[in-house]
């Protein structure tokens, strides 16, 4: 893809969530299934101190989750959609950054536990997709904790009857629409595993994979979550 288009499918992005910020918070309250089998994993539990780092935080109900299931938890997260982000449930630094285009302006410490969610799909370019996961890696601690998940949404017939194929894009590229309004449209990316795989080799020589998994939707398979531990 040349640069043009993934700039231009970005844009598109960036301004779905601007005019859509309270609808699109609205229908995400709820945690993610997927997120109790993390924690689980990771061998977080209601004693845990956690330091995290959350990447396209969006409306912070991660951290609102880890709150209700981890002793204590300072956040670092950042997103360009400032209107998406309300008060945070946990101390929290939060960063505007433009992780398409800039992810090593983020500023954090290494976390104990380095995710992004819902995010990873909105990246139009392979080389996009690497920063951001090696941006995770960067910003966690030795013996800590990678997780990004990958939307598989053409695998749901639901879904997939919805999105329509970007004419200049890569296999697996499409435009998705909100709720009953034709002009609202947001580039989304579903990954097939050999997609996943390349990510996980190119920041081998940080994070050894520690696991993948389904979870999420009707058909608890709507995610591919993908598990990464940083090496010492």
């Amino acid at each position: 893809m040349d640069e043009q288009t993934a700039r231009r499918l970005s844009d598109l992005t960036t301004e779905f969530y601007a005019r859509t910020a309270a609808s699109f918070s609205a229908t995400r309250q709820t945690p993610w299934a997927g997120w109790e089998r993390l924690l689980g994993l990771c061998g977080i539990t209601r004693t845990s101190s956690l330091r995290v780092l959350d990447l396209a935080c969006g409306n912070l109900r991660f951290e609102r989750f880890l709150v209700e299931r981890a002793g204590s938890v300072r956040a670092w997260a950042c997103d360009n959609c400032d209107e998406l982000v309300p008060d945070p449930p946990c101390p929290t630094t939060y960063q505007h950054v433009d992780l398409a285009t800039s992810p090593h302006e983020v500023a954090a410490p290494a976390c104990d536990l380095a995710v992004s969610f819902g995010f990873m799909h909105h990246l139009p370019t392979v080389h996009a997709r690497e920063e951001l996961l090696a941006t995770l890696a960067e910003h966690t601690r030795p013996g800590g904790w990678v997780a990004v998940s990958f939307w598989q949404f053409a695998q749901d017939p639901r879904l997939a009857a919805k999105a329509r194929p970007v004419a200049d894009g890569e296999p697996g590229d499409f435009t998705l629409g909100w709720q009953n309004d034709p002009t609202a449209q947001r580039y989304c990316h579903s990954f097939e595993e050999a997609e996943i795989d390349d990510l996980a080799a190119s920041v081998a020589n940080m994070a050894r994979e520690g696991t993948r998994f389904h979870a999420d939707g009707k058909s608890g398979r709507l995610n591919r979550y993908l598990v990464l531990q940083r090496r010492s």
